[in-house]
């Protein structure tokens, strides 16, 4: 682990060398694309102080959403229907096929690129690809230019560490018990149940792996007072690469994703403008991500858990299909509902009159949460949510769980309001909830700190950038003296 508390500002350390140009490639997903592209403005910054530059390489759809600050190497991306975004992809469309589409045309853009900025600068030139976990090829473009590339992970350590383990034992799944340990090596006792392994997010692990086994380094959107003992685990796991690092959580407030919401005044959001009438702690905010997933029957029960549960609450749903707006129209009297455009989120959480966020257990949302200091009542869809959910609830202990029961059926099952209006009651209002809460506000103060000037995050960041400029101006200085050499 290579966590340096009391380092110098990001941008400031080894300031004299030259800067080193970090090619950052999200995947084309809306939920991968914010952090890795706030990490990318976040370098580019640094370049006034000659730490780094950076470039994005993505689709001409997500270049429209890229920080305005960082260059962008747009590719030219074609997949039928006019599907852009993996997290809007249809159930009926075939994801493999989406994956080969975005290796297709990701793939020569970056080498592109990465030969364009090496021919600029010449033999001095310091360049480093650093790519979404899931874009199993990038690696072997890099080696195939000849630099080092760096594997950014949009999940927690936990989750990573956990499927790592998992996928371990999956051949012994049908003698193992319900619940069963994750790993005798686990930093903690895990238990987890069988329906809360989802094997579809373990069956391209081993690819994912065998990639990142190429990577120079590794990163995850995290910070170490959350989760350095697992990023510790995962470091030591066979086939892993032997420098892990923490550099979040990712300040997705640079991304252009934000633009347009005000502090204050007339071009205040109007969701902030309800909530600044609403009292102290005392909304429930709900989100499922970008992607419900959720039927006209469940979100039905989810409106009237809401408003059975006494709270104010604000609703915010992607999409504007018919039965939304029906419940639109019965829940005003009880909340806000807002539907079918993108909501501040890290501003809801902020807002003081937040005291509780209903969620699909998406990282990006945990980690907002967590920044803010507001627990969770914890609903996981899919892929690793539902690991995301054992960590809120059984290890860091910030969150409440909405789906009780223990059997596949009733994961499946309609969710009753009155689970709903349950969970809400214990999130906001139960013998732990003062417990809870002073617990997650604890974690939202390290959160912030991490990021701040000498905080974890921040040396980690500086202690990668110092690594990949040295490893690569001590190759750049043999290129020099091995063509002297041949003169």
């Amino acid at each position: 682990m290579h966590t340096t508390n009391g380092a110098p500002a990001c941008c400031d350390a080894n300031a004299d060398t030259p800067p080193l140009h970090l090619i950052f490639v999200p995947f084309l997903s809306r939920s991968h694309f914010g952090p890795v592209t706030a990490m990318a403005a976040e370098a580019d910054a640094c370049h006034r102080g000659g730490r780094t530059a950076a470039t994005i390489v993505t689709t001409r759809h997500f270049a429209a959403m890229a920080p305005a600050s960082v260059p962008v190497r747009v590719a030219q991306f074609g997949f039928p229907g006019g599907h852009n975004d993996f997290s809007l992809l249809p159930g009926e469309v075939s994801a493999a096929a989406f994956f080969a589409a975005a290796e297709e045309a990701l793939a020569p853009a970056l080498g592109a690129a990465v030969r364009g900025l090496l021919r600029e600068g010449g033999s001095t030139a310091t360049v480093t690809v650093v790519s979404d976990a899931v874009l199993h090829w990038a690696p072997r473009v890099a080696r195939e230019c000849g630099v080092l590339h760096v594997t950014f992970h949009t999940i927690g350590a936990f989750a990573a560490a956990a499927m790592v383990a998992i996928h371990g034992h999956l051949h012994l799944r049908e003698a193992m018990p319900d619940p069963f340990g994750v790993d005798e090596g686990f930093p903690l006792p895990v238990k987890l149940r069988g329906v809360q392994v989802n094997e579809e997010a373990l069956v391209h692990l081993p690819l994912f792996r065998a990639a990142e086994a190429e990577s120079f380094a590794v990163v995850f959107n995290s910070f170490a007072a959350l989760e350095a003992d697992f990023a510790e685990y995962y470091r030591s796991l066979d086939g892993s690469p032997k420098k892990v690092f923490l550099v979040g959580p990712a300040r997705a407030a640079v991304s252009k994703l934000s633009k347009g919401i005000a502090a204050d005044g007339v071009d205040r959001d109007p969701i902030l403008q309800w909530l600044d009438g609403q009292p102290a702690g005392s909304v429930l905010y709900a989100c499922f991500g970008s992607t419900c997933g959720m039927g006209a029957s469940q979100l039905t029960e989810l409106a009237a858990g809401l408003r059975a549960s006494g709270r104010p609450f604000l609703w915010v749903i992607p999409t504007t299909a018919a039965e939304v707006t029906e419940q639109e129209e019965r829940g005003s009297s009880h909340g806000m509902v807002v539907a079918g455009r993108w909501a501040p989120q890290a501003d809801i959480l902020a807002h003081r009159a937040v005291g509780g966020f209903l969620s699909h257990c998406g990282w990006n949302s945990i980690l907002d949460a967590i920044s803010a200091g507001v627990p969770l009542a914890t609903w996981p869809l899919r892929a690793e949510q539902f690991l995301n959910e054992v960590f809120l609830v059984d290890v860091l202990r910030v969150g409440v769980r909405v789906r009780e029961a223990a059997g596949n059926a009733a994961m499946e099952a309609v969710v009753p309001a009155e689970a709903v209006a349950r969970a809400v009651g214990r999130l906001m209002g139960d013998d732990d909830a003062a417990a809870r809460r002073a617990r997650v506000d604890e974690l939202g103060v390290a959160a912030r700190t991490a990021v701040s000037d000498g905080g974890s995050s921040c040396g980690d960041w500086a202690e990668l950038i110092n690594q990949l400029k040295a490893l690569q101006l001590t190759s750049s200085r043999d290129r020099r003296t091995d063509a002297v050499t041949r003169d």
